[in-house]
């Protein structure tokens, strides 16, 4: 059992419904770190995954890593039941880093859509919310199985209803009747705000540099986006940033569709916050996964 479905149960979404961030953040993360200290094999395999990126893999570093890992499972139930505590994080706890939002105001006030390809680090499950707190309407591209995309929609409605943020569709790339990549080309078409992550690895993912190391990612983003120009499309890279226990920083990077790597830009971003934060890479316990090539005949 890995540390995520260790945590992902009933009684911790009744658990962090009740309790504030102050008082269910803790108990969460002490469940996880008891379970990392009765599964050593667990940490093992975080261990041969930091140490294949070059990245500080014991002690206080170690520590570190694997509490920001729980600290992100406790970011997905707490996004998965809480109302109002969640939105007044998102516009009280967060700050914008300078210029973060410029690109994508721009590229709104110019009729152009935008790509926001994100990736496996940081506090993403509270970063569509940061957005839409502020009022944008995106399309979020991932896998949202069974009772976690019901509770994602649940919550979406009540964020928009009661407290008036903008709207967060979710479309299931396992859903045979989403019809994905076509309602991606038609909301880069439209001038929508389109989310999809851009390390995960698939059939249609090429082997990628990060940190100086061989990975496999992409996930067929470049074959989306060769489709369009800067004229039509805005590309950002978004970061939330855990500056604490309850505050967090939104960078983001701006890229051009005219470079002849553009998924390498994202690794190249990801790669400029991991030499700062690497600890909230929560992508290490599962980076072995993107190791290894997928693509037919690879």
């Amino acid at each position: 059992m890995s540390v995520g479905k260790h945590l992902l149960n009933p009684p911790n979404l009744d658990l962090v419904k009740r309790l504030s961030w102050k008082f269910g953040r803790p108990k969460i993360l002490e469940q996880g770190l008891r379970f990392y200290e009765a599964n050593p094999d667990e940490v093992a395999q975080v261990v041969r995954n930091l140490e294949y990126m070059g990245l500080p893999a014991g002690g206080a570093a170690l520590d570190a890593v694997l509490e920001q890992i729980v600290a992100h499972y406790y970011e997905k139930l707490f996004i998965l039941v809480k109302g109002y505590e969640a939105v007044w994080i998102a516009r009280n706890k967060v700050e914008i880093a300078p210029g973060a939002l410029e690109p994508l105001e721009q590229a709104k006030a110019q009729g152009r859509a935008i790509f926001l390809a994100g990736c496996h680090f940081g506090a993403t499950y509270l970063q569509a919310l940061v957005l839409a707190a502020r009022g944008w309407n995106i399309h979020a591209v991932g896998k949202f199985p069974g009772r976690v995309g019901q509770a994602l929609r649940a919550s979406d409605a009540v964020f928009a209803e009661r407290y008036g943020t903008g709207r967060t569709t979710f479309l299931d790339v396992d859903d045979p009747d989403a019809e994905v990549p076509g309602t991606m080309l038609q909301l880069l078409m439209t001038g929508g705000v389109l989310s999809n992550v851009f390390d995960e690895n698939n059939a249609f993912s090429k082997p990628r540099s990060l940190l100086g190391r061989t990975v496999y990612g992409g996930s067929g983003m470049d074959l989306i986006l060769r489709h369009f120009d800067d004229n039509r499309v805005a590309v950002v890279t978004p970061f939330l940033i855990r500056t604490g226990d309850d505050s967090f920083r939104f960078e983001a990077d701006h890229h051009s569709l005219a470079s002849p790597d553009i998924v390498g830009d994202f690794y190249r971003s990801l790669g400029r916050r991991l030499e700062q934060h690497h600890a909230q890479w929560y992508f290490i316990h599962e980076l072995h996964e993107a190791l290894m090539d997928l693509r037919a005949g690879g």
